[in-house]
């Protein structure tokens, strides 16, 4: 792992009905605002978020495997900036945008076990 990068990372495996409105799916009030930093945001067909998730854990030496049913990940690669992949379009029910919120939640500092 690069010295002083804030690594965040999630595996979505959540519910199959995954939404904007879903309280298991979003993250905490306190982590469920917009990213205040530099926020890129990769949308890519799932099959290459897949792919893509896989070279970012890679890159960043996070020990996490990307599953065949990733919708997206994210990474702090900064103090000021995070990295979102997520699907194009919805997939198993989740929308790119619930999954925008979901992984700005792990930007804002969320951890990946999800607790609330």
């Amino acid at each position: 792992m690069r010295l002083g990068v804030l690594l965040s990372i999630l595996l979505i495996c959540g519910s199959a009905q995954a939404g904007i409105n879903d309280p298991t799916w979003n993250p905490p009030a306190r982590f469920d605002f917009p990213y205040k930093g530099e926020l890129t945001v990769k949308r890519l067909p799932q099959a290459d978020v897949v792919e893509a998730c896989r070279v970012l854990f890679s890159l960043y030496d996070v020990q996490a495997t990307a599953s065949l049913n990733q919708r997206g990940c994210s990474v702090i690669t900064s103090k000021n900036s995070c990295l979102v992949v997520t699907v194009n379009k919805t997939f198993k029910g989740a929308t790119p945008e619930s999954i925008l919120r979901h992984e700005e939640g792990h930007c804002n500092g969320w951890p990946a076990s999800h607790p609330n």
